[in-house]
């Protein structure tokens, strides 16, 4: 990425920052794209598609074609409201003044966000279900080995789940810079900014899967994972519902 390309970005990050919400309309997009993910679920269902770790993957990459659009329509509503020709001049000269000197600090806590706190989630589960389960074996009169192996598949799916809510929330994390670059290269490509030609053209769409694919790829491996893991602890079931009935019934 080009130096004068990295300075709109900034500029435009801030610019979001200061007159908008850029995180919340990432949640709201995220929402949606939440909704769109149950509701082909249900089709999926209803379609025959019971393996809940076939269904649960296609639904996400399926909700994922949907955040993209939903970030096309974000562009659409966004691009005249935060973009005034009349500040394109003043451009280059803000963020030269206001560009810090160690790069964007919205990327710069990346690795602790996405790190530390998946151990102590499967610490604190593992022993939780570890003791439940013995407790369980004692009283219930099924043996410990059949309870054992049911837990740690709950436990991988419970952990499966956060981690693929994290891989989610990360796009929120960004949101500022991701909707900055794309805001910048929607007005590139509609030709609304005219002063500085020798910026790079991109198009948005290719910033948007640069800067949320792997996290979409992510969900969908996770939500797999614990589609595997709930199926096999209750192979009859066919949604999360279904599973919890199942341990209910114990």
């Amino acid at each position: 990425m080009s130096r004068l390309r990295a300075r709109k970005i900034e500029f435009l990050r801030r610019r979001l920052l200061r007159k908008s919400h850029p995180r919340l309309h990432a949640t709201l997009i995220l929402l949606l794209t939440g909704v769109a993910g149950f509701l082909t679920s249900v089709v999926l269902l209803r379609l025959g598609i019971s393996p809940m770790w076939l269904r649960y993957p296609v639904a996400i990459l399926f909700a994922y074609g949907v955040f993209l659009i939903l970030l096309r329509v974000w562009l659409s509503l966004s691009r005249p409201r935060y973009w005034e020709l009349d500040d394109a001049a003043d451009i280059t000269v803000e963020v030269i003044s206001d560009l810090p000197q160690g790069g964007d600090a919205d990327f710069a806590g990346a690795g602790d966000f996405a790190g530390g706190g998946a151990g102590g989630v499967w610490e604190e589960s593992v022993s939780t279900v570890t003791t439940g389960t013995t407790n369980s074996a004692s009283s219930t009169g099924f043996s410990f080995d059949l309870d054992l192996e049911e837990g740690w598949l709950i436990v991988i799916a419970i952990v499966a789940i956060i981690a693929g809510a994290i891989a989610a929330l990360y796009i929120v994390y960004i949101a500022p810079a991701l909707l900055a670059e794309i805001l910048l290269d929607g007005v590139l490509l509609a030709g609304l900014y005219k002063q500085v030609k020798s910026i790079e053209h991109r198009h948005w769409l290719s910033a948007a899967l640069r800067r949320t694919a792997l996290s979409a790829i992510l969900v969908a491996v996770f939500f797999g994972v614990a589609g595997y893991a709930m199926q096999t602890t209750a192979p009859q079931a066919r949604s999360v519902g279904e599973v919890w009935k199942h341990f209910g019934d114990h």
